[in-house]
């Protein structure tokens, strides 16, 4: 490849290359190495941010990430050359990504590669494509690479990725120069450059077999459900001495099988090959913490700005910001409550003892008959409702027996159950209890719990979502028992229409978290009591 020095004086002018300014992408001025906006002296300070406001920029070390075994330096990391090499093409990498390269081309004392697995979390939009792109450019021209293959989940990420790194090979004049052939044919696509082929691949059991790759890259790790992809194409590697599969994604939820086993043994470091960098906000942090956005988002201030990460976390749904812009592990994306805010609601030291006047009950079973909960919830006085799981039973053989004897004893105001659900099969338990408990003088509020104890209709969206909201504003107490805890992080939404309830996808219950939402309605819409007037006579 022709030194970034060869010219001659009957050369024609040199191409205009990228500024140099980190995460820009305009072209600099002729015989600059920035462009107008990044010259020596102009102002970087963005649009509306007074000079009183420091600027947030994204934290450069990953929080997670496997140690190297020696310092790193031009001797025992190659990430510096990529580092180079990114400069030269007039396509520099950001702090974050520089310090990416350096770790996870950590060399062995032999010179070989240590990693043979680089998995990178790191939220969404702050440069994981470009990162990969200039890693695949220098093992292509610089690293002597003979064939690359790039997949993902939706064939058109992969696509994406493939097109890029042609367009940064026709954008600059000494890649141009190495450049052979591209082949465009759906199914079949490649191109050819520097003595390499790179193709993509959709992730499917078939991807790769066959072949033997220098690089493999994977986008978007966490859509892949199962196994049989990441098998394909990450053996491909096993025959090449210093074979790398890529793995980029930001965090996912419990079905990203593969994204979710290979983070935990990078986390524990029972694979040595394996090198795990993780840029992600800390457990329990708040969803306005802007030092876990600078944490989870190391392109803050460079391609992702503080106002578009605000305005996601004012409209995005808790599980869905948690996952794309804090880069957290969730249950489930669509998450029918925010168990950040659910465990910052524990108060384990409370008790019921001076609530007992104002107790609501509800009961609950699982669709499929192994689980039945009793909750309870009174409403404090500072009128947010505290709720707690009175017991729970594995058969309805077991309810059938204990349940109303224990309903005696909690000796609640209000009873609910779900007649439409799987508690259906216990009707001739439930609404007899129901209608003793619920029934009194007067006329009952329009919120208030039918005689019968019936959360049918719409009420039981209403509930759910109620609890979803009082959770959200912090606007509800509970015991923290685990039962309740695990049901609750279980549950995602079941939409219909504009509303949702309590679902639970895949295997567990989430019969608890419908108990204490009924419990918590009921006990906020109890009737207040109207006590006794004593008429005093003067004699």
């Amino acid at each position: 490849m022709p030194s970034r020095t060869d010219s001659s004086s009957s050369a024609p002018p040199a191409a205009r290359k990228r500024c140099t300014f980190a995460g820009c992408r305009k072209l600099g001025t002729p015989g600059r190495k920035r462009c107008e906006d990044h010259k020596p002296g102009a102002s970087t300070r963005p649009p509306g941010r007074g000079p009183g406001r420091k600027k947030l920029i994204g934290r450069t070390e990953a929080r997670v990430f496997t140690k190297p075994l020696r310092p790193l330096n031009r001797k025992t990391s190659r990430g510096f050359e990529v580092i180079d090499f990114a400069e030269m093409i007039g396509e520099p990498l950001l702090p974050w990504q520089q310090w990416a390269v350096i770790h996870a081309l950590e060399l062995n004392p032999d010179g070989s590669y240590r990693f043979r697995k680089i998995l990178i979390l790191v939220a969404r939009q702050n440069g994981k494509s470009h990162l990969k792109r200039i890693v695949t450019l220098w093992r292509m021209y610089m690293d002597g690479a003979k064939e690359i293959v790039g997949g993902a989940q939706d064939v058109s990420l992969a696509r994406k990725q493939w097109q890029m790194c042609q367009a940064s090979i026709h954008a600059c004049p000494e890649l141009e120069d190495e450049w052979v052939a591209v082949r465009n044919v759906n199914g079949d696509e490649m191109f050819w450059a520097s003595g390499c082929v790179y193709a993509i691949k959709a992730t499917n059991d078939k991807a790769g077999r066959g072949g033997s790759n220098d690089e493999v890259n994977i986008d978007e790790l966490r859509a892949q459900k199962d196994w049989k992809a990441w098998g394909s194409l990450s053996k491909t590697t096993n025959a090449r001495p210093n074979g790398q599969v890529w793995a980029m994604s930001n965090a996912g939820d419990d079905t990203a099988v593969v994204l979710n086993q290979l983070r935990d043994i990078g986390e524990a470091g029972t694979d040595p090959s394996l090198c795990l960098l993780e840029w992600s906000a800390p457990e329990g942090c708040e969803l306005d913490d802007t030092a876990a956005w600078q944490q989870a988002n190391p392109g803050l201030g460079y391609t992702v700005s503080e106002a578009a990460i605000r305005s996601d976390m004012l409209s995005d749904p808790p599980n869905v910001f948690r996952t794309e812009v804090l880069c957290q592990r969730v249950d489930q994306l669509d998450g029918a409550i925010d168990y950040e805010a659910w465990r910052a609601c524990a108060d384990a030291s409370g008790t019921m003892d001076a609530l007992r006047d104002r107790l609501a009950a509800c009961f609950d079973a699982a669709p499929d008959g192994q689980h039945f909960t009793l909750a309870v919830a009174a409403k404090l006085d500072d009128g947010r409702p505290r709720i707690e799981i009175v017991k729970d039973w594995a058969s309805a053989a077991a309810v059938r027996a204990e349940l109303p004897g224990l309903l005696e004893r909690v000796n609640p105001r209000a009873f609910g159950w779900y007649p439409s659900g799987p508690a259906a099969e216990l009707a001739t338990l439930l609404r007899p209890i129901a209608l003793r408990i619920n029934k009194h003088t007067g006329k009952r509020g329009d919120m208030e719990l039918p005689e019968d104890g019936a959360i049918a209709g719409a009420r039981p969206s209403q509930v759910c979502m109620e609890l979803s909201g009082l959770v959200r504003d912090r606007g509800v107490v509970h015991a923290g028992q685990e039962l309740l805890d695990t049901h609750i992080r279980g549950a995602s939404k079941l939409h219909n229409g504009d509303g949702w309830r309590f679902t639970r996808r895949g295997d567990g219950h989430c019969d608890a978290a419908y108990a204490a939402a009924g419990a918590s309605n009921a006990a906020l819409n109890l009737p207040v009591r109207k006590r006794a007037r004593f008429r005093s006579f003067a004699a």
